[in-house]
């Protein structure tokens, strides 16, 4: 593994004082060059947690290495497994589609490549996270990775259909696109303070036949899928959105990130009890 930049002094102690662990978050990038997930890192720290970037692409793309920036370990084999070492958790973030040979599809013409580094990475880190149940934050590309690992599929240009919302901005941002609903008996509505919550988007793709294991807990208006969490896991959520933009203006978006990392420490608590 390679290194990128200097690391930098992150509080790896929970609040009784013991070690945490780290949270692996994948590097994104695509055309093996690698971008640096600087949203979500900033975001798990300022939740309390510990991230650790890990990427399978040995490029960086020009412009990411700025001063400040986290810390990121590249060129790691897709099926190194390694990075979950030590760790108390799983954060799959956005990014490009994904190989629709994943779900036993062919690609729509309006499918964008696919990295198949990126691919086969985290899904090796999706499945031995799962395997030993610790806990996943998985967000729009994540959560559609994440619905296609546990065989479901995706809808692959959610604009083929003209009465959908425009989903696939530019790119994310703070501002709110849409409202979504959120399931009466989840208690997703708790996070976020109500039944319905204002959201961005920057997606043209969605689950279409959702994985068993997973159950829908939020929706768009036109009925896209926006959220799910896992039945038979642990801590398992899934996003369409881009809380990681939001969460600084945003306290119900924080505190998506605060629960996982309460996840990840009771994880930890629970690992150093055993």
């Amino acid at each position: 593994m390679r290194k990128l930049l200097e690391p930098e002094a992150l509080d790896t102690t929970d609040a009784a004082g013991s070690a945490a662990g780290h949270i692996v978050l994948t590097g994104q990038g695509a055309a093996g060059q690698a971008r640096i997930p600087k949203l979500y890192a900033h975001a798990l720290v300022e939740a309390g947690g510990t991230p650790r970037i890990f990427s399978p692409f040995d490029t960086l793309r020009e412009g990411e290495q700025t001063p400040g920036a986290p810390t990121m370990d590249m060129g790691i084999a897709t099926d190194d497994l390694s990075p979950l070492e030590g760790a108390v958790g799983l954060l799959l973030p956005g990014g490009g589609d994904i190989d629709p040979s994943l779900y036993g599809a062919s690609p729509h013409p309006e499918t964008r490549p696919s990295s198949p580094e990126r691919d086969s990475f985290e899904s090796n880190m999706l499945r031995e996270a799962l395997r030993r149940d610790m806990p996943v934050l998985c967000i729009c590309r994540g959560m559609q990775l994440l619905n296609a690992l546990l065989g479901g599929t995706l809808d692959q240009h959610l604009a083929d259909n003209p009465d959908r919302l425009e989903h696939d901005r530019d790119i994310p941002r703070a501002e709110p696109v849409h409202s979504i609903r959120v399931h009466e008996n989840s208690d997703f509505h708790t996070l976020l303070e109500g039944m319905e919550a204002p959201v961005n988007s920057h997606h043209h793709q969605g689950l279409d036949v959702v994985a068993d294991g997973l159950r829908e807990i939020a929706w768009a208006g036109d009925g896209v899928l926006e959220a799910v969490r896992g039945t038979d896991f642990l801590w398992l959520l899934g996003v369409q959105w881009h809380p990681e933009v939001m969460a600084p203006v945003d306290h119900r978006q924080m505190r998506i990130f605060e629960r996982f990392v309460a996840a990840t420490k009771r994880y930890a608590a629970s690992r150093r009890a055993a």
